[in-house]
């Protein structure tokens, strides 16, 4: 009986609890994604998956630059780091910081969209340290272009900053102290 009620437990909880902010449709595609990536490591079916699950994602009208569909993409950029496929993983990471720039271009500015412009600039952010990381690791060694996305980082960081000091509050939760110290540390730290 305990075994039933734990299953039971362990079912909705981390199967069922951990996609609660997907469509079922979405979540479905997800959950055999994340099992091919995680559980049985076949990258060329949770790569198959992952792709499903995002073409769900557009038929279905999900927006693009919500943290969960975001979320998606990264998984399969980590899929490709899984593997060793750094080269793809960074052209997956490069597709959507180019993505994400462009939508603050066009839309980042109007006022309906001033917290969901923190999120998508925080995420950016990230994406670009790990872009350096990446470009600067052992792989690929391309000490340039990681040059490049970490002082990006930092450089946008502390501007967000300044524009946060000068027009007040209102655009939602930014990026933590520490974050933005490791993200410092990893610029100038070498």
């Amino acid at each position: 009986m305990g075994l039933i009620v734990y299953v039971n437990y362990f079912y909705n909880t981390y199967i069922v609890g951990a996609f609660h902010n997907f469509p079922e449709p979405v979540a479905k595609e997800l959950r055999k994604a994340l099992y091919y990536k995680n559980m049985s490591l076949e990258p060329n079916n949770s790569l198959k998956y992952f792709q499903k699950a995002l073409k769900v994602v557009e038929e279905i009208g999900m927006d693009p630059f919500s943290a969960e569909v975001m979320g998606i993409k990264i998984q399969m950029a980590e899929l490709f780091e899984q593997i060793d496929r750094f080269d793809l993983a960074i052209n997956v990471y490069e597709i959507l910081k180019r993505d994400n720039l462009a939508w603050m271009d066009l839309l980042g500015e109007k006022e309906e969209n001033r917290e969901k412009r923190t999120r998508v600039l925080a995420k950016t952010v990230a994406i670009s340290v790990k872009l350096g990381d990446l470009y600067a690791g052992k792989h690929i060694m391309e000490k340039e272009r990681a040059e490049e996305n970490l002082v990006w980082a930092v450089e946008t960081v502390l501007k967000e900053a300044r524009r946060r000091e000068k027009e007040g509050g209102g655009y939602g939760e930014w990026i933590p102290d520490e974050e933005i110290g490791a993200s410092f540390e990893r610029a100038f730290g070498d």
